[in-house]
C-alpha cells in the first residue's frame, strides 16, 4: 500500500520516539540501526525535516530527533509528506473503480485506517495504527 520510502520513514519515527533521548541520531547512526542504505535514508530524513516532521541539527552533535511540536503533528502528516495526498484517494486493492457506491472488500476498514491516521506522533499511536506488540 505504502511505498518503501513511507514504511523507512515510519519505522525511523518509530526509533526516534523509541530511543527519544537528549541525543540526536545521524543518519549513519539509523541507517545502520534499522538496516536501511544510508543514501536513500538520507532524501527520506532530508524530506522529514523539510515537511517539520522531524528536527534537526547541523554540525558537532548534530543529527535527527523529534521535538514536542513534532509530536503534535498528526500521522498522516508522515505519509503525505513522502507520499503526497493522491495516495488516500487510490483503492487499497488497486481496483480502478471503487467507492462508498461501488466499495471493495476492504473499503471500509480502510477508511478506519485513514481516521487512526489523525492522530498525534507518539508511540501509542503507532503502536495501534500498526498494532505493534508492546
Amino acid at each position: 500500500m505504502f511505498s518503501n520510502s513511507t514504511k523507512y520513514a515510519i519505522r525511523t519515527i518509530e526509533y526516534l520516539l523509541h530511543n527519544n533521548s537528549d541525543e540526536k541520531k545521524s543518519v549513519v547512526k539509523l541507517a545502520a540501526e534499522l538496516d536501511i542504505p544510508q543514501p536513500y535514508l538520507s532524501k527520506i530524513m532530508q524530506q522529514l525535516s523539510k515537511g517539520d516532521i522531524i528536527s534537526s541539527s547541523k554540525g558537532r552533535g548534530g543529527g535527527f530527533y523529534l521535538s514536542d511540536e513534532n509530536m503534535k503533528r498528526p500521522l498522516i502528516d508522515i505519509v503525505v509528506c513522502i507520499e503526497g495526498y493522491n495516495v488516500f484517494d487510490k483503492c487499497i486493492l488497486g481496483l480502478k473503480e471503487c467507492s462508498d457506491k461501488n466499495p471493495c472488500l476492504l473499503h471500509k476498514y480502510y477508511g478506519v485506517f485513514k481516521a487512526s491516521l489523525v492522530k498525534p506522533i507518539n508511540q501509542d499511536s503507532i503502536k495501534e495504527l500498526f498494532k505493534l506488540p508492546n
